[in-house]
């Protein structure tokens, strides 16, 4: 009766220690994608903060105004290191999608916010705005259709998470 109780046991813990095993790989995979689906949450609100400050620096900017076109570069700079940011996520097989999409709406936002910020720089170096006044209102419209693509995605791949 011993030899019998002590074999179930010893069964029974090397079920345990295998069933640990196999889903070790799946604990990991969770915990990885929570935390892609955290950072992707809290990048892209921080771009949604910096893109409503960096609209109120638009509204006051006045390119021979120096500190003004600073506070705009600055702005722009922590929302183009945000979009960078993103850019540099990687998630697992799950959401290699959902990530794609992602990462190519915050590649356009970035090239024209980019964009942006180097004809407020170029205003700033030469004390001619005229071609960020031409320019700068049609790449800021293509910046907010990355944009809201942005927001979207992040609330799918939420969605898509919570309901998994």
């Amino acid at each position: 009766m011993k030899r019998t109780a002590i074999k179930r046991a010893a069964v029974f813990l090397l079920a345990a220690v295998f069933i640990m095993m196999l889903t070790g790989c799946d604990v990991e995979t969770h915990r990885k994608n929570n935390q892609y689906v955290s950072d992707v949450k809290n990048l892209v609100n921080d771009s949604v903060n910096l893109t409503r400050k960096l609209k109120q620096q638009s509204e006051e900017l006045d390119c021979k105004d120096a500190e003004k076109v600073r506070g705009y570069l600055l702005a722009a700079d922590d929302l183009i290191n945000t979009l960078q940011q993103i850019q540099k996520l990687r998630p697992t097989n799950e959401f290699d999608e959902m990530d794609e999409r992602l990462k190519t709406a915050s590649e356009a936002a970035l090239n024209n916010i980019s964009q942006i910020r180097s004809f407020v720089a170029y205003a700033r170096d030469s004390g001619d705005d005229t071609i960020f006044k031409r320019e700068s209102d049609s790449y800021y419209t293509l910046y907010l259709e990355s944009y809201d693509k942005m927001k979207q995605l992040s609330s799918e791949i939420q969605t898509y998470w919570r309901n998994a």
